[in-house]
């Protein structure tokens, strides 16, 4: 897909950056000229990021829109918990389910990781360091695009998220940690 200067997008390493410039350049001295994106990631204030226009291994794509983010949470009980015999099962399945690139998926992991969070926490035990760093990674991605796509701060991205998941499983047995 083609993009504009102008145009928003997620990029897998550095979330959500407009496109400032695109231009040829010769980046670290490889002696190949391509074409890069020059974008700024939004919520990163004076970064810059150079990707280029073809053949790169980093994916991009376009910001969801607002909808997508009301959707998944209007249906955040069908979203499914990712489930393993291991812990590390589980946490190799969260890099799998996130390498989708989608919303839906980071939605998947955020939900999963922050019920066993919770769960924890009641039950009186340390939160696991490995889901901390998922919940971190996923989140941020997450947070991120969904607060862009619905004009808002990443604070309040966040409290929406985790609050509607707490009214939805207020009632529920958490799953197990």
């Amino acid at each position: 897909m083609e993009y504009h200067v102008g145009d928003y997008l997620v990029h897998e390493g550095s979330g959500v950056c407009q496109i400032e410039d695109i231009d040829d350049m010769e980046l670290m001295g490889k002696g190949s000229r391509k074409t890069y994106y020059c974008m700024a990631p939004v919520f990163k204030a004076g970064a810059k990021v150079f990707t280029p226009t073809v053949g790169s291994t980093v994916r991009l794509r376009p910001v969801a829109e607002a909808e997508t983010f009301t959707r998944i949470l209007e249906h955040i009980d069908d979203i499914q918990c990712l489930e393993e015999p291991n812990d590390r099962a589980l946490q190799e399945r969260f890099k799998e389910v996130m390498a989708e690139f989608t919303p839906e998926a980071m939605a998947s992991v955020v939900k999963t990781v922050l019920l066993r969070k919770w769960q924890r926490i009641q039950s009186g035990k340390k939160v696991m360091a490995l889901d901390e760093k998922t919940l971190n990674v996923a989140g941020r991605k997450l947070y991120e695009e969904m607060a862009f796509s619905m004009g808002k701060d990443i604070t309040y991205a966040q409290d929406l998220f985790e609050s509607t998941l707490k009214a939805h499983t207020a009632d529920s047995v958490l799953i197990g940690a």
